[in-house]
């Protein structure tokens, strides 16, 4: 090891060799073999060693502070399977289409559940016409982020910059509650950007504002609309209707044609309207965030 560390020193003083190979060489030292190796060098070398060291500590404090200041995405999925007797679960395409736009961003991204453990997906989201490329890359990837999700009550929403909420029609019994309302509550009063797509605005219905009103009282948003859940042939199997919700709620909502890709933000809430919306609400939750 002495003689591997003399050498690097060397070369180092000849600028032969990186920084990093002086600094990981002298890990590995005891401090009695240190001491005789430095004693051999002279106060030049000394110098030039110590120069060495120095820039190497400069890059390693650098990059842990690069990645400390990293932003940071959550997406929150739903865990249920099923909406009373029909088959369901988490839309694909508003997990994987978020999912990826953050990351091509540069983004650190975690997905959770309401739950915990793998994410239940909708067939019906990977069938014909609907399974995206977003959908495929992550199948090719192995579907990693899906498995073995944290618990969304286990989660420090805090500590992410923004906050995703995707959809899917197992949302509709999972997502409005008090828990997941309390939930979305705390990542507005840290400041968060708050974000949900399509039936993940369920998320938002039992949340309140710092004055107790209804977090989306005189927001503009969208989410999807009464007559979309019409043409999937839904509307007698949603607990409620989220578009007539969300009026009720007192927010200002901007509705597209069936199908259209809409997203809306106002400040740090981001709304889409349906699947086709999921990358755009992505986009603008990354504007939201001044990313």
């Amino acid at each position: 090891i002495c003689l591997c560390f003399r050498s690097t020193s060397a070369e180092v003083m000849g600028a032969g060799a990186s920084t990093a190979g002086v600094q990981a060489a002298a890990k590995e030292m005891s401090e009695a073999d240190m001491k005789q190796v430095l004693s051999t060098l002279d106060k030049d070398s000394l110098a030039k060693l110590e120069k060495a060291l120095d820039a190497a500590k400069r890059e390693t404090v650098a990059a842990s502070a690069a990645a400390a200041t990293k932003a940071k995405a959550l997406i929150v999925a739903t865990s249920a399977d099923k909406m009373g007797e029909h088959a369901t679960g988490a839309w694909s395409e508003e997990i994987c289409g978020p999912y990826y736009t953050f990351v091509d961003a540069g983004l650190d991204v975690t997905v959770c559940s309401v739950a915990g453990g793998d994410v239940p997906i909708d067939a019906g989201s990977l069938s014909g016409d609907f399974k995206t490329p977003n959908d495929t890359r992550m199948i090719e990837a192995g579907s990693a982020p899906l498995k073995g999700t944290k618990k969304l009550a286990d989660t420090d929403v805090s500590s992410f910059d923004i906050i995703f909420f995707a959809g899917g029609h197992g949302t509709c019994v999972d997502f409005p509650t008090d828990e997941v309302g309390a939930v979305v509550a705390k990542a507005v009063a840290a400041d968060k950007v708050v974000c949900a797509v399509c039936h993940g605005p369920m998320a938002l219905v039992k949340a309140k504002g710092a004055d107790g009103e209804p977090l989306v009282k005189g927001k503009k948003a969208t989410c999807f609309s009464d007559k979309e859940e019409g043409m999937v042939g839904l509307t007698e199997k949603v607990p409620f209707l989220l578009e007539a919700k969300f009026k009720e709620l007192g927010a200002e909502l901007d509705i597209a044609d069936p199908w259209s890709d809409k997203a809306v933000r106002d400040g740090k809430l981001v709304t889409g309207q349906n699947p086709q919306s999921s990358v755009s609400c992505a986009k603008l939750a990354l504007e939201a965030a001044g990313k």
